[in-house]
């Protein structure tokens, strides 16, 4: 995925845990950021909240750099 774009976090928490319950997949993901302290800084600098369901491109790129693209 070269060219990140817009991604429900349910979306992104799939490509990262597609063995988990869609009940669980972006549960997992959000823990992993909330784990995960400089990841968590930079998609604040993104705008990113805790709440947030939709991810903006920019911040799907600093998630992609930090864990990786799925």
């Amino acid at each position: 995925m070269s060219d990140p774009h817009v991604f429900t976090l349910k979306e992104l928490g799939g490509m990262y845990f597609p063995l988990a319950s869609q009940n669980s997949q972006s549960r997992q993901l959000k823990r992993w950021i909330e784990l995960n302290r400089p990841l968590t800084e930079a998609l604040e600098k993104c705008g990113y909240q805790a709440r947030q369901r939709y991810l903006t491109p920019k911040q799907v790129a600093v998630i992609f750099e930090y864990l990786g693209e799925p």
